[in-house]
């Protein structure tokens, strides 16, 4: 992270430099995330000039964007053509290419060491065409077959361990202002997008169905859980077929994850954010903190004390519903 590159007091100044030059330009030009961060630094600073002790901030973790991954270039040339295509598999590549010089094969006819027909292999059929043959190639073809690797602007997401998925009202709003985006070229397919997640549904020829692909890497921060996943629920017609959405909290390796690596400090805030989420609950006879589905305590010992109606708040140690 850039942040580790810096001591606290250069972070403290160039949080500082933010606030005052957000004054000076329109708001609008920044994400949901970056007003929200510049608001909680601003009223930290007013805090500070009045003397007063600012809100703490909510424990967050988080989440780098995930690798893209790898496309295939493919091109090809001749006297009239030069073309450029991408696949996603090397050997997809190579058997359009292959097609293509089974297609052309007519033009080796003749030549030493050729075989009438192409071979069935497709390197094979590659090398024989555009490999050499008693020291003679072909100068006015060619190919170059290159792994290249898809970039794209990716960002580290910054998600509450207290994750609450969008309440009613804003969960109306988003299906509201739902786009559908339909197919318009041969490099498209049509597409719904809710909240930033896309849905593509669309007739795959080669598979002989109806295909539903959902993608969340460009959903809303509010949507994405502290694993980073966003929770899903899939239907096909009354039967469900995935649904990951009761997993609203953070999964107990995870949790275990982040207190593994926590220092002491951390490890407090973690466990007062986990209490609160309600991922955890402590037990009120042995004190043992036991994860949020338990129905009694799982402590060591023979103590097994039903999980209570209500929670002890771990930092005020006062009841909380």
């Amino acid at each position: 992270m850039i942040a580790a590159r810096f001591n606290p007091q250069d972070i403290e100044c160039l949080v500082k430099t933010a606030v005052e030059l957000w004054e000076e330009i329109d708001p609008s030009d920044l994400s949901e995330h970056q007003q929200d961060a510049l608001d909680r630094a601003r009223d930290a600073m007013i805090a500070e000039h009045a003397d007063r002790q600012p809100p703490s901030p909510e424990v967050v973790t988080f989440i780098s964007p995930r690798p893209v991954g790898q496309a295939w270039v493919l091109q090809r040339w001749d006297r009239n053509t030069n073309e450029l295509t991408l696949y996603a598999y090397e050997d997809s590549a190579l058997v359009a290419l292959a097609t293509y010089v089974r297609g052309v094969w007519d033009n080796l006819v003749g030549e030493e060491g050729v075989p009438d027909q192409p071979p069935t292999d497709d390197r094979e059929a590659v090398r024989l065409y555009y490999g050499e043959r008693d020291n003679q190639i072909r100068p006015d073809e060619g190919y170059e077959l290159y792994a290249e690797d898809i970039t794209k602007r990716g960002r580290t997401r910054i998600v509450p361990l207290d994750y609450r998925f969008p309440d009613e009202g804003a969960s109306e709003q988003a299906n509201r202002d739902a786009i559908f985006h339909p197919q318009t070229d041969d490099n498209d397919l049509p597409c719904l997008e809710i909240d930033g997640v896309l849905v593509f549904a669309y007739l795959d020829y080669e598979a002989g169905a109806v295909r539903v692909s959902v993608h969340g890497d460009s959903a809303e921060d509010r949507l994405v859980r502290p694993d980073g996943t966003v929770p899903l629920r899939v239907e096909v017609e009354d039967t469900v077929v995935l649904d990951d959405s009761t997993e609203g909290t953070p999964k107990p390796d995870l949790l275990n994850k982040l207190l593994d690596a926590a220092d002491d400090r951390q490890e407090q805030a973690i466990r007062e954010a986990a209490f609160v989420a309600g991922v955890l609950w402590r037990c009120p006879n042995c004190e043992w903190d036991n994860p949020g589905g338990a129905a009694c305590c799982e402590g060591p010992g023979a103590c097994r004390v039903p999980k209570p109606k209500k929670t002890v708040d771990a930092r005020s140690q006062q009841p909380v519903a």
